[in-house]
Order: C-alpha cells, then structure tokens, then sequence
C-alpha cells in the first residue's frame, strides 16, 4: 500500500509540473505577444485614463464650486447651464450628478471617435469606494460623486471603474479604478494666537492637514491651490448671523500635508461644553489646481441646555375665603411644551421673547450651509444618555416696517437648499421643541449637529397637523380641534355663521365637527344691538409646505398671517372701512401640544369713537357650564384673585338685563369649562400693559346666550364696554398676544377636580406663557 501511494503522489507531482511548463510557454508567448504591439496600447491607455481622470476631476470641480459659492464661479459653472446647471440648483447634488453623468457621456463619444481606428470600446460603471480612512468616520463614495463637508475633517470625492478594449490592437477587458479627492482636515485647538490691540486686529494660527487623491499628502497649496477662512461677525458680544472673510497673513508648510495658517482679526477661542476641548470657530475652504473644492468647519455641533423657569407651586388669592392659597402642580406635566426658534446668530425665542443666556455659555454661530444640512437633538428625561433626533422646522421670517415699528413676520417655510445665514431680506429660523414631562424635570439637553453629506434631503417627520382646503373648507386639522379659517376668501363657516369676509377662526371639534365657537381678533362699536361691529376683514395666508419639497409637510406648526388694512361688520354684507384700523395677526396650530398662539397688532389710522371696544373674544358655543378669571392689579397686594368668580352660566350679576355679565380688572387668565372639558385664554403680561393703557373702562365679559337667544358663554377682553362711548386716536398701537388653552378635568397630567375648581387645570400651565417665565439658556 505504501509503495502504491508513493507511486500515485509522485504521478502528481509529474502532471503539476507539466501543467506549469505549460503556463510558463502560454506566458511567454503572450508576452512576446504585447511586446510588438504594447507600446501604442500603453500610450493609448494612458492617455485615455489621465483624460477620464481630468475629466472627473473637472466635474467634481463644476459640483463642489457651484455648491460653495456658484456666483462666485459662474464662469465656470455657467458653462454647465444647458445641462441643468444653475443657481436655482446650486445645492443640489443630484442635478451636479446629474451634470457630470451627461458631460461624461459626450466625453466618452468623443473619445470613442477619436480613437475609432484601434477598435476602442470605453465604458465606466459607477461603483462603490470606502473612504473612511481619510474621514475618519465610514462614508464611501459611490453614484459618481460625493461630498462630505462643513466636520473638522471633511472631504469631496469622484470615483468610477473605467472599462477599455482596444480590439485591433488585442486588448480587451482593461480595467482601471479612477479616484480623484481632496480631502481637508481641521485641527481644532489653535497653535497660537494675539490678542487684539490699539494698533492691531489680533490674530489666530490653526493647522490644517490636505490629502489628494488616495490619501497623498498635498504639498501644493502655496503654489497651485488656495486657502480661505471665513469667521463669524461679531458686533459687541453678540453675533450678528454674518459670516466674514479673514485676511490670511501667512501659509506655512510644514510637510506631509500640514499647513499653519496666521488670519486676522482675532476670534475668540470657545470651549466645547461637552467635551471640554478648545477651538476657534471657523469655517476653512480649500481648492487644488483641478479646481476641487472643500469646505469644513472647526467643530461639528453645538451644545447647551433648554431650563424651564415655571414655579412647581403656584398661589392665587381666594377671594372667598379671603387667604392665599397653594396649587400644587402634578407630578407629571406632558403639556409643558416650548416650540422654540433659533435664528442663524443662535438667539432662541418662545412667544417672541428671546430667551436669556447664561453668562459663562460662549456659543458660537451655525457655520454657513444650506438649511436642509440641520438637525436637532433633545434629551428624553434631561440625562445624555437619552439624546435622540426630534423634529425640526425651517421657517423664513422678515422683519417689516409696519407702520413704523419693525416687526418680525413669518412669510412661508423655507427653501431647503438655502443657506442658514442672516439674508438682507429674508432670515431663516429653525424650529423645534423641548418637553418637560414631569415637574421635577428643569432642563433638557439639545444638541445642534449638521449632516455632513451634501445629498442630504431636507428631514421629514411625522405630524398630526394638516392643512385642508376645498370649496367648503380652509382648515388646519390638530387631534384636539380643527381649526376653521374664516375669511374673504372662505366666508361662509360650516353650520353656522356668514362672516362675510371678516377674518377669524372657528375651533371645531376633531371627531364630529361641530364648532365651539369663534376667535374674534379685534372688535369696535356696536351694530344696533349687535356687539362688535368692526372686525378685521381680509384674507389669512397660510404656511404649511416647503420650496420645493411641497410632499413634506410642516412637521412642527402651520401659520396663518392676516396683514389687512380693513374693516369689516361681520352682521352686514359690504360694510366695510379702511379708515378705522389696520390689523396684522399671526396665527399658529402647533403639533403635540394643546395651545395656540395669536400673536396680533393693530395701528389705528383714523380718529374714530364708538361704543364698546374688545381686545379680543372667544366664544364657548354654549358648551361651558362655569367660567373664572384672575384679577390684574400691579400695586394691590391681592395678585391673582378670583374676584366674585368662578360663576355658572346664566350669572349676570352687574345690573344690566343685557345677558352680559362684565367684571372689572381682569388679569393674565380667563377661563371657562363644562361637562370633561375646559377652554383657556391667556393674555401676555406686556399684552396687559397695552390693554390697560388704551382702555377706559377694562372688563372680562361673558355673553350667556348668541344672536337668537341660544346658550353661548364666551371670554372677552373688552377695554371698555358697548355701554360706553369713548375715542380711540388715530396713531394707537396695540401690541399682544393671546393664547388659546385646551384642558381637561383629569387624567395624565391634570388635577382632578370637580365644579368650581376646574380652573386651576388651566391655571398650573399659564406661567409658561408669560414673559417672567420664559425658559432660559444653560451650560448643559
């Protein structure tokens, strides 16, 4: 047996070298083969691939310029406009794709005749490449092109597989992987840096790193490509949203593609409050000889937290017992929910108010890049641990003259593909929410980070707010009301009343669409025995979708702004006036929470008198059963009191048989409620200052019954009653917001209560509307 193996292991041995003399001939011929013919096949496909390089080279260039600053470069991007190249589209990765695929096919045609007489067949196929070792983070490069920016190391790339035969000359099957890439590394902590002086702007030295390709070091910056640093302006202690251009006063090299870089003026160095680390906020941008461009930002978020500022306990004076007393909030608050702005300079706001930063919090500004780039991040219960993405807005607003005082005014949701600086025109605010879920709960982290893919799409989420319009319906719907624009547009509100033309909105409810009744904006005189006579009259505009993304809704909230110069009487057609006052009102139904703000100014154009005057009413539909209010007294030591309130519908205890019940002094909280449900109304403090100081005889008036005699119930600020007859001067300004506050008499959230002391459900969310308690900015 072991001899027969012996014999069979050496007849191997015998055909394994056989079969190998073999190969060794096949390669010596095929060599001799290529050795007669290679010399033009190697210049032919050198010369081919170098081109294909430059090529791609020269589209990525086209791409990364246009989505920096294509105005800047127009005389190249310009060149691409008949592909679909253009400003419109400057951020827009897909249509620079879209470009390079449609001039590389010329390119191939091209070379395809030029080189017909050998044979040639060219083709690329668009494949997948990782280049996280150059990131320091996975990313890949696949689809032609892709760019990775506005991170400390940020980088743009093109990558295909190009495929060649050159049949006459018996090559075939010729592959090459063809990359081209710059990628740009930011050191974050500086070098060093001068203090600015009388006689100097100060100054800052950081390093930068710059590869090439697949990972060389690029030496070439000083003599072939160019550097730029851009740093926020700064006016004061404040950022204004700008972002300026530094002078580079020097570029040394300091070999293995490490750059020292000296700008002017100085920019204050930050800490991270995260991580502790130090670094300059700026953003770098770096282009080779080929044109290829990258844009990175020294740091790639920004943290702080969101503290509320609403006491646990509150008092009020019980006018009954004469003696302050407790209510304690619940242990659990999910309705205390702040929908807050940022603008580009990181001011935050809530109703309007810009909230106050803590002193030893440096935040820098966002870095310069297109709006859909931005997301945000909030903590669940405060704790890092818990940081998830939560739903961000991006709104354009513009500040106009209106009648003399500038006022902030939203006009649409933002295009996408704009970037997030301060415009002359227009401002970018991002939206988003912070939750407080319990009342021990006093700050949430968030956390502001950017996508570093330039294919980035604007962030889509789900929402429960929607826009509806057809013949019979201008309606926003929310899963607690549906919200009824009423207008000159939309006259005729569903199953009930003709407002011929005048502006307001109806709440309606969600699942059987009967209406609780109207928000009346503004009211003056009387018509006959009707109260209210002129109303805003004109058209609400409605914000609701993005530019050019319209299949995404407004995840956060959905605007209506009415900016009208007329009045109109909502009891007669074709009575209307523009020489009374003119009224701009700005409305929003906010996802996941029970409030709406109407924030609204009015300007009174012409001297007029008249008989009643309200601030503003909502009417209850004949559905509440009780009804309170808080006293406002800015010198009495009574704050808050409940007065001669609650009292039960059908009260009118002041001396008139008018069915309307009026209480003098009325403060920061009306409310009314009824059989599960309860309906607040919330004026600001500085809402109460204006209400005080136009009106002569200022009431809380509660209508019993509507036109006809059926149950009505309402809550009005009227600054003087239709019993009184006074003159509003032409210049009046009135400046206020109101807030319309849906609750509940118990479950999650709530106390529990019965009969007269149901209020306090509305009473224990009321100091997060109010300027006094508007939350604040902290180190996180």
């Amino acid at each position: 047996m072991k001899r027969r193996g012996q014999v069979v292991v050496a007849a191997v041995l015998l055909i394994a070298l056989y079969v190998m003399s073999i190969l060794v001939m096949v390669y010596q011929a095929h060599a001799v083969f290529l050795q007669t013919r290679s010399p033009v096949a190697r210049e032919i496909v050198a010369s081919i691939t170098g081109d294909f390089q430059r090529a791609l080279a020269a589209m990525l260039a086209v791409a990364t310029r246009a989505y920096f600053n294509y105005s800047r470069f127009s005389d190249l991007t310009g060149r691409f406009s008949n592909f679909g190249m253009s400003y419109y589209n400057r951020h827009n990765f897909t249509v620079a794709r879209q470009v390079a695929k449609t001039f590389l096919e010329y390119w191939r045609q091209s070379v395809t005749k030029a080189y017909a007489e050998y044979g040639i067949q060219v083709s690329y196929s668009l494949e997948r490449l990782d280049v996280s070792q150059y990131l320091n983070r996975s990313r890949a490069v696949y689809d032609l092109m892709k760019g990775y920016w506005y991170l400390p190391a940020s980088g743009s790339y093109a990558y295909a597989k190009l495929r060649m035969n050159l049949t006459r000359l018996g090559l075939y099957n010729w592959e090459s992987d063809v990359l081209v890439g710059l990628t740009v590394r930011v050191y974050r902590t500086p070098v060093s840096y001068s203090l600015p002086s009388s006689s100097s702007k100060g100054n800052v030295s950081l390093t930068i790193n710059v590869l090439f390709d697949r990972g060389e070091y690029y030496g070439n910056l000083l003599a072939k490509g160019w550097v730029e640093i851009y740093y926020p302006e700064k006016v004061g202690s404040t950022y204004t949203g700008r972002w300026l251009k530094a002078t580079i006063k020097d570029v040394r090299y300091d070999g293995m593609g490490n750059y020292t870089i000296t700008f002017e003026p100085y920019v204050d160095i930050l800490t991270d409050p995260l991580n502790g680390q130090r670094y300059v906020p700026v953003m770098v941008v770096v282009s080779d000889e080929r044109g290829v461009l990258v844009e990175a930002s020294a740091y790639n978020y920004i943290g702080f937290a969101i503290q509320k500022n609403t006491p646990s306990i509150l008092y009020y004076y019980n006018s009954t017992t004469r003696s302050y007393a407790q209510v304690p909030r619940n242990s659990t608050t999910p309705f205390e929910v702040y929908t807050l702005e940022m603008s580009s300079n990181l001011s935050l706001y809530w109703l309007g108010n810009r909230l106050t930063v803590d002193p030893s919090l440096k935040l820098p500004p966002f870095p310069i890049m297109p709006i859909k780039q931005i997301r945000v991040n909030a903590t669940l219960d405060g704790t890092r641990n818990t940081l998830r993405e939560v739903p961000i807005q991006y709104e354009n607003w513009t500040t106009v003259s209106w009648y003399g005082v500038n006022v902030d005014v939203p006009v649409g949701l933002a295009d996408p593909q704009m970037d997030f600086v301060k415009g002359d025109r227009f401002n970018t605010r991002l939206v988003f929410q912070a939750s407080y879920p319990s009342v021990t709960l006093k700050e949430q982290l968030v956390v502001l980070w950017w996508s570093d893919d330039l294919d980035a799409e604007p962030a889509s989420y789900p929402t429960q707010i929607k826009f509806y319009y057809n013949q019979t319906h201008k309606d926003v719907w929310h899963p607690l009301y549906d919200v009824e624009f009423v207008d000159t547009e939309h006259q005729q509100a569903r199953n009930y009343y003709n407002y011929y033309g005048v502006a307001a909105l109806v709440l309606r409810d969600s699942y059987t669409g009967g209406a609780f009744g109207p928000y009346n904006l503004h009211a003056f005189d009387v018509y006959g025995s009707s109260l209210g006579r002129y109303r805003p009259y004109g058209k609400w505009e409605i914000y609701y979708q993005y530019m050019r993304y319209s299949w995404i809704q407004a995840p956060i909230r959905i605007f209506a702004v009415l900016n009208t110069t007329r009045v109109g009487n909502v009891y007669s057609s074709g009575d209307i006036r523009s020489d009374y006052y003119y009224t701009l009102a700005i409305v929003q139904i906010v996802n996941n929470t029970r409030y709406i703000p109407v924030t609204t100014y009015i300007y009174w154009s012409t001297t007029r008198s008249g008989e009643g005057y309200w601030l503003a009413s909502m009417m209850g539909a004949g559905q509440a059963d009780r009804f309170v209010y808080l006293n406002w007294s800015q010198t009495s030591s009574r704050i808050n009191s409940t007065s001669s309130t609650p009292f039960a519908w059908g009260t009118d205890q002041d001396g008139r048989s008018d069915s309307v019940y009026h209480l003098s002094n009325p403060g920061f909280l009306l409310a009314m409620w009824g059989s599960g449900f309860g309906r607040a109304l919330y004026l600001n403090i500085k809402g109460l200052q204006t209400f005080y100081a136009v009106g002569r005889n200022e009431m809380f008036a509660c209508t019993m019954t509507a036109p006809g005699g059926a149950k009505q119930g309402s809550l009005e600020y009227v600054l003087w009653p239709y019993y009184n007859s006074y003159t509003v001067n032409s210049g009046t300004r009135l400046n206020f917001t109101t807030v319309i506050f849906d609750f509940r008499l118990s479950g999650t959230g709530w106390i529990s209560c019965t009969g007269d002391s149901c209020w306090k459900n509305a009473y224990i969310y009321a100091p997060m509307f109010l300027e006094k308690y508007a939350p604040s900015v902290a180190p996180p």
